[in-house]
């Protein structure tokens, strides 16, 4: 980790960093990353000599494209370096795998305002999708005012975007698009121009310090707000705006299998298992790689629709989000099994991580992606029936 350290120290262009080199340098960041989770958990944020590293190590920047020096890395091998983090800290993955959407979102501005807001590969973007912001039309651009939940990373990011409904001038009614829908848009603001208010004091993933963004009265120009559907960078990656979801098995992924790895130390150490213990570890790590592969092949199906240039029909989509929802819940199913066959000793914040990765999965398990009735609504589009559900 010392070149990667060097590098974090010093204000050097980083040097380019291809797929392979990045998750070479996550693997070296993993045993840093367990060492410091109490430190992570206690602060309800990644220190920011963490985040120098995470930067360094290429993982911000694993969606920015070949054309301005990235290594527009595809969604599986994305999902395998999300969880190598997590088997690290699951609160430092899910930082990285929100943030790293500066590279679908610099493409969604037009080229000069992209190369000025994001003139590093490694710039950081924390967002909130939901229309929580209301942008007033005025000359030049918009006056936007808002509050939103669950801005993950925000603490140390470089930029936010929010979603906000679009008005005019007299701020009275939202503008409308030709099929009467109000217009949502994402406004692009630096962290400067922010206010952070501490309102993450959670269950679990605490160190992700998902606290409430708030922008009073901000002007912004007319280029810094975008449409998530509208014009993005050239390649696979950037044609079907859902990908912004379907990194994000990746992280469970990771703490299913950190939960896995702590048991069989545990286990290991004690030199003796119960029937039950040994069946739950069984039962772990079937659930953990039914929903891996499920997962791979829904994102390798996937990748190779949009290599050529198409977006995936409906098969392909369901498949993408139910493998997505099912990798949540069968790692939240992995983790209690285990819990309960490690017995009293898993309560003891001291003895293990297993309450800890308890804790993170069931806050992660309640993210509108996670919850059943996305599921739902992929049941409806199987069977040809209309399905409102956003990314699906």
């Amino acid at each position: 980790m010392s070149a990667m350290l060097e590098l974090a120290r010093t204000s050097l262009p980083p040097v380019e960093l291809d797929g392979a080199a990045i998750l070479e340098n996550i693997r070296a960041l993993r045993p840093m990353l367990r060492e410091r989770s109490d430190e992570i958990e206690l602060g309800r944020r990644v220190p920011d000599d963490v985040v120098a590293l995470l930067r360094a190590s290429g993982a911000m920047r694993m969606m920015m494209p070949r054309a301005w020096g990235g290594p527009e890395m595809n969604l599986v091998d994305i999902n395998i370096a999300l969880e190598e983090l997590a088997l690290g800290n699951a609160a430092a993955a899910w930082c990285v795998m929100i943030q790293l959407d500066s590279g679908l979102y610099s493409g969604m501005l037009e080229e000069d305002t992209g190369r000025r807001l994001y003139p590093s590969l490694d710039t950081a973007t924390s967002n909130v999708i939901r229309a929580a912001g209301r942008a007033r039309q005025v000359e030049g651009g918009y006056i936007v005012n808002g509050r939103w939940s669950f801005a993950s990373g925000c603490l140390h990011t470089d930029l936010f975007a929010g979603g906000c409904l679009l008005y005019g001038d007299d701020g009275d009614e939202p503008l409308k698009d030709e099929a009467g829908q109000p217009l949502h848009r994402m406004a692009l603001a630096r962290r400067d121009q922010l206010i952070a208010h501490d309102t993450w004091h959670t269950l679990g993933l605490r160190g992700t310090g998902s606290c409430d963004i708030e922008i009073k009265d901000l002007f912004l120009p007319a280029d810094q707000l975008f449409d998530l559907g509208g014009r993005a960078h050239d390649g696979a990656l950037y044609r079907w705006p859902a990908v912004l979801c379907a990194k994000m098995p990746g992280v469970v992924l990771g703490l299913a299998r950190n939960a896995i790895e702590t048991v069989e130390a545990i286990l290991r150490e004690r030199k003796e298992a119960s029937d039950q213990a040994t069946l739950a570890l069984a039962k772990a790590h079937t659930l953990y790689a039914s929903a891996r592969a499920y997962v791979h092949g829904a994102l390798a199906a996937l990748g190779a629709r949009l290599d050529a240039g198409e977006l995936p029909d409906e098969a392909e989509r369901v498949a993408v989000f139910l493998s997505r929802a099912n990798a949540f819940q069968s790692a939240r199913d992995a983790v209690q099994l285990l819990f309960d066959a490690l017995g009293g000793a898993a309560i003891y914040a001291g003895q293990s991580a297993l309450e800890r990765h308890l804790r993170d999965i069931n806050t992660a398990c309640q993210h509108v992606m996670a919850q059943r009735r996305g599921q739902e609504a992929a049941g409806r589009l199987i069977l040809g029936f209309d399905a409102q559900f956003s990314f699906l």
